[in-house]
Formats: C-alpha cells, sequence, structure tokens
C-alpha cells in the first residue's frame, strides 16, 4: 500500500442514541488523515463548535482497526465531555469510504452511569 492510499481530506460521521428522543442522533467532522505505511493519524479540523476527535488506525487489507476519542463542544449537549472506544471499518474497492461500527462508553444521563454504546461509523473521502 502507497503512503499516501488515504492521506488528505475526509469527512467523519458516527450515530449515537439520542438521549432527547427515540433514535440516534449524529455527530460530524471535517478530517485530515496523515498517513505512515499502514497506519493513520486522523484529526478533525478546526470547527465552530470547538469540539474535537482523533483517530488512530491500522489498515490490514480492507480492515481499518483502532481508538477513537472525542472532547465533545463546551456549549453542546455534552459540555466538553471527553469519550473514548474503538472502532473497525471495512474500506471500499475505491478507498474512497470505510464503514464499520464503533463501541465506547458514555453516561446516560437520565441515570448518571457509565453504560456501554455502540453504532455505525463511516468516512468518506471528501471531493
Amino acid at each position: 500500500m502507497a503512503d499516501d492510499t488515504f492521506a488528505g481530506s475526509w469527512h467523519s460521521t458516527y450515530w449515537y442514541p439520542s438521549n432527547t428522543h427515540d433514535g440516534e442522533d449524529t455527530s460530524e467532522y471535517d478530517v485530515e488523515i496523515q498517513q505512515t505505511g499502514n497506519e493513520l493519524v486522523i484529526h478533525s479540523l478546526p470547527n465552530p463548535i470547538h469540539a474535537y476527535i482523533q483517530m488512530r488506525l491500522v489498515v490490514d487489507n480492507e480492515l481499518a482497526s483502532g481508538s477513537w476519542l472525542e472532547n465533545t463542544s463546551p456549549e453542546g449537549e455534552f459540555q466538553a465531555m471527553m469519550y473514548s472506544g474503538v472502532l473497525q471499518l471495512i474500506i471500499d474497492d475505491n478507498k474512497q469510504r470505510m464503514s464499520g461500527t464503533w463501541v465506547g462508553v458514555g453516561r446516560n444521563l437520565d441515570k448518571q452511569r457509565p453504560e456501554i454504546y455502540t453504532g455505525k461509523w463511516e468516512l468518506i473521502r471528501a471531493a
């Protein structure tokens, strides 16, 4: 694999269970991927809500596996909380999209205790 196969600008979206309604909400970031061999370091670009996400993934053929860390917006629902977890993403054949599942520990705002959550995550190369 070339050292720049995944390098560049991407759009990240993940889905998580809503605390305010039935169903899911999304969190979206424009991110930059830096690649060294089969290792990817992903970080969000500056944004108006002052939230931040980073990921470290290792690519093995059509699978990218690793960890994520998010610092949520200080003004938002989660008030600058730090969340982390792991994820696995399947890489599409043209290497323009990765999609899969994340898992992480969060807090149910009603119960105020930690719970394990899972959801869908995708990265799409920016045009």
